[in-house]
C-alpha cells in the first residue's frame, strides 16, 4: 500500500522539504505553491516518524462531504469502532469544531468554499485498539466537491484533487443516497467517473484490477433504511452501473451506509429552495467505512 515520507527537494544552496502530496518545492512556514497544501499540515507531517497515508473522501457538492468528515473525527475522539484519533495540531479540529457546533444549532456547516487556499485539512493519529504498532498518521483535506468535478472534466484543473487522487493509500467516494432514488444518474455517474479517473491514473497491467481500497458510502441513508441495512443490495439495484464498474475495476471495494441524522426536516424558503435541517443528531454506519479502509492498509 502507497505511503509517503516527507521527502527531501534540492534548491541552489538549500535543501528545501518537498510537499509531502505532490512533491513539490516548499520553503519554511509557507503553503505549497502547486497544490496548496497549508504549512500547518506541511510541518505536522514533518514532525512525525510514521509515514503520513493521504485518504481521499471526495463525492460532489451537497453530498455531505464535510458532515462525514466532521463525524468522523467526533467518533474518532470519543474511541469508536475500536479505532481512537488524536488531532496532530489545532488545525486539525476545525472541521470536527465546525460540525458540532452547526448541529448545536440545528444546521448543518456551510458549503466548502471553492478556493483551494481555504479548505480545511486534518491531520489525525489514528490507533487501532491496544496492540501496539497498530498507529496511522492520517491526512486529508476536506474538498470541494465543484473542485472534483472541474478535474474530472478538465484534468489538471486542480493539483490538489489530482495530487489527492493519485498519491491516496485509500479512497472513501460519497453518494447521495436520496439523489440516487430520486434524480436519476447524476451521482452515480459522478462516482463511476471517479472510479474511472483513479484508475487512469495508477495504470496496472492488463487485465489487473487496481489494489486501492475503495469505501463507496450512501450518505443521508436515514432517509432511506434499505441503504443502511443492505447497501450491497440498494447499490446493485439502484446504482447498477457503478456496482459493475468496481467489481471489473476494483480488487478492494465495499459499499456502505451511513447517516448523522437520526431525523430531519425540510425547511422551504421563499424562493422554493428546500434546507434539510438535523432534529437529531444519531450517528449510523460512519467509522465503519472507516475500519475497513484501515483493515485493509
Amino acid at each position: 500500500m502507497p505511503s509517503l515520507n516527507l521527502l527531501s527537494t534540492r534548491h541552489p544552496g538549500h535543501d528545501y522539504p518537498a510537499c509531502p502530496l505532490c512533491g513539490g518545492c516548499v520553503y519554511l512556514g509557507e503553503p505549497c505553491g502547486h497544490c496548496h497544501a497549508p504549512a500547518e499540515v506541511i510541518g505536522s507531517i514533518a514532525e512525525r516518524n510514521l509515514p503520513a497515508r493521504f485518504v481521499g473522501v471526495l463525492g460532489p457538492s451537497g453530498v455531505g462531504k464535510t458532515v462525514y468528515l466532521g463525524m468522523l473525527l467526533d467518533l474518532l475522539a470519543r474511541g469508536a469502532g475500536g479505532l481512537h484519533g488524536l488531532p496532530r495540531g489545532p488545525f486539525s479540529m476545525e472541521v470536527h469544531r465546525n460540525l458540532v457546533l452547526s448541529l448545536e444549532r440545528q444546521r448543518f456547516p456551510e458549503k466548502t468554499p471553492v478556493e483551494p487556499d481555504r479548505w480545511k485539512w486534518v491531520h489525525c493519529e489514528v490507533s487501532r485498539g491496544t496492540k501496539r504498532g497498530q498507529v496511522y498518521d492520517i491526512v486529508t483535506p476536506d474538498v470541494a466537491g465543484e473542485a472534483v468535478l472541474n478535474e474530472l472534466m478538465m484534468p489538471r484543473s486542480s493539483p490538489t484533487v489530482r495530487s489527492l487522487i493519485g498519491r491516496c493509500a485509500g479512497l472513501v467516494v460519497l453518494v447521495d443516497t436520496l439523489q440516487v432514488i430520486e434524480d436519476g444518474q447524476g451521482q452515480e455517474l459522478f462516482a463511476m467517473q471517479l472510479i474511472s479517473y483513479l484508475s487512469s491514473l495508477r495504470p496496472t497491467r492488463r487485465h489487473r484490477m487496481l489494489e486501492l481500497p475503495v469505501a463507496l458510502v450512501f450518505t443521508k441513508a436515514d432517509l432511506c433504511e434499505d441503504a443502511i441495512h443492505d447497501p450491497e443490495g440498494f447499490a446493485k439495484t439502484n446504482a447498477t452501473g457503478l456496482w459493475k464498474l468496481c467489481e471489473s475495476r476494483l480488487r478492494h471495494f465495499r459499499f456502505f451506509g451511513a447517516a448523522v441524522a437520526g431525523s430531519t426536516a425540510m425547511l422551504v424558503d421563499r424562493d422554493g429552495g428546500v434546507n434539510l435541517i438535523p432534529l437529531r443528531v444519531e450517528p449510523r454506519g460512519v467509522i465503519e467505512p472507516f475500519a475497513w479502509l484501515l483493515a485493509q492498509l
